[in-house]
């Protein structure tokens, strides 16, 4: 099961701190490796570097994603090298004495590859590497400690007999190469360590680790790694004589890679017990400067207040604001700390500002569920925020605190004051029954305002006004 963000209790984990036992997901660590000069994020309580785990985390059972492996073999890098194996084995019938030569470079290419799709899928790299990737001069190298695995599991079997003189040893002894097999090609894929892949006390502390899925893994690898046999006892006497030796190649390099998945998908599954480093391809997570700086902000302040460190919460979010003063997210977050702290002097003091914010970029709502949230109600005296405010509380059916808004608007150099005036009458109609207030406001505004732009309306509501004083 997956492990969940601390924070974002919703969302898979991508990143680990082992000292703080914390998970983190990509909204409480944003940004990728790069933003943060290459060296990766630290955690955000600790500054501990963090571990990345967000494939390994959200990576299925691997007995769950059977047409996966199926369908990697058959991308670009698998396909390339299926090609290479199937045009080798005809060149090789045809070089004479270089077709032993062929034969060892084609194998070693291939080996490496399939030992590179183990590595990569364990390492969290889910598409398949290309054929160049295993052109890294290891190939050779890595052929020649397959080759040791194979001497020395020999070696052990002849002394075996020798020591015991017993065919039932033996056929224990193969038995028992046959279902660790698949552990130390893992082991050599990963490590890269001939002494690893031959200690059979690491193999069999690996497959401790995987648990009982790692005899799920040899039954299908076994299964998988025979399918080429059968195949070809299907397809041989239907196809030309010099196809069949291509046609051998194609299949069996594809069935290879095939369990090579399997075997790198399992190693992903378990990737923190087997202490395998995750390779981290996240260029598409990357954030320009500001944007990054921005959501970081972000992030840690929301991780400290929930932390309850408001001390340095607060000083997050001052440092965010100095850089982004009309971020709507900082601001939020800002004020409901002033709020969380009970801190009544900067809201008296920093509240009006941080409202006028919300109101300039066209959040008056926002600016409106603050303030009431706040008690005392933070002083208001810029007439375009108390009037923006006074239109979502009338939307709101809040007509008494639309109403304490609007109330002597007149005293300050507003523009607006027709449109403000003309709320606070329908304030007056709509909510407050005072119909007598709501014509004396009109009679002011009509005077006073004989070429608005509102008139239209201004006339209506008069004439309702005026039709319902009558009907009284």
């Amino acid at each position: 099961m997956a492990d969940s963000c601390h924070y974002h209790t919703s969302t898979d984990a991508s990143w680990q701190c082992q000292p703080c036992r914390r998970h983190y997901c990509s909204e409480c660590i944003p940004g990728a490796r790069a933003n943060y000069h290459g060296q990766g994020p630290d955690c955000p309580l600790c500054r501990v570097h963090l571990e990345y785990i967000g494939t390994s985390n959200s990576a299925k059972p691997f007995w769950q994603m059977g047409l996966f492996y199926f369908i990697y073999a058959l991308k670009p890098g698998p396909l390339t090298v299926m090609a290479l194996a199937a045009v080798g084995s005809l060149a090789v019938t045809s070089l004479g004495l270089l077709s032993i030569v062929a034969l060892v470079a084609i194998v070693a290419v291939v080996s490496r590859y399939n030992l590179l799709v183990i590595e990569k899928l364990a390492g969290g790299q889910l598409e398949a590497p290309a054929l160049t990737d295993a052109l890294d001069g290891n190939g050779a190298v890595l052929l020649l400690k397959i080759i040791g695995m194979t001497l020395f599991a020999g070696f052990i079997g002849y002394k075996l007999v020798q020591i015991t003189g017993s065919e039932n040893v033996l056929q224990l002894y193969a038995i028992t190469l046959s279902l660790l097999a698949p552990a130390a090609m893992i082991v050599l894929a990963v490590e890269h360590s001939l002494r690893s892949a031959i200690n059979p006390i690491k193999l069999l502390h690996f497959t401790l680790i995987i648990g009982w899925p790692y005899w799920l893994l040899w039954l299908t690898t076994s299964v998988i790694s025979a399918a080429p046999n059968y195949l070809i006892v299907i397809v041989a006497d239907k196809l030309p004589g010099w196809l069949v030796p291509p046609f051998i190649a194609a299949s069996t390099s594809y069935f290879y890679i095939v369990t090579s998945a399997i075997m790198g998908y399992i190693c992903l599954s378990r990737q923190q017990k087997l202490g395998i480093v995750a390779e981290l391809d996240d260029d598409e997570n990357y954030l320009e400067e500001n944007e990054f700086l921005r959501a970081r902000a972000q992030a840690e302040a929301q991780i400290y207040m929930r932390e309850g460190d408001f001390k340095a919460a607060r000083q997050a979010l001052v440092e965010g604001l100095r850089r982004f003063p009309n971020d709507e997210v900082l601001n939020e977050r800002y004020y409901r700390l002033l709020l969380a702290t009970q801190d009544q002097k900067a809201l008296q003091e920093l509240g009006p500002h941080i409202l006028e914010k919300f109101v300039q970029i066209n959040r008056p709502h926002k600016a409106a569920e603050l303030y009431l949230a706040t008690e005392p109600a933070p002083p208001l005296r810029k007439p375009e925020v108390r009037h923006a405010l006074a239109q979502v509380l009338y939307q709101q059916h809040k007509y008494p605190l639309a109403a304490q808004l609007l109330n002597n608007l007149h005293k300050e150099p507003y523009p607006q004051l027709d449109a403000a005036y003309l709320l606070l009458a329908q304030v007056y109609m709509d909510g407050l029954n005072r119909e007598d207030l709501a014509v004396k406001l009109l009679q002011f505004v009509r005077q006073k305002f004989p070429d608005s732009t509102l008139r239209p309306q201004i006339d209506t509501l008069w004439k309702v006004l005026n039709d319902t004083v009558r009907a009284h």
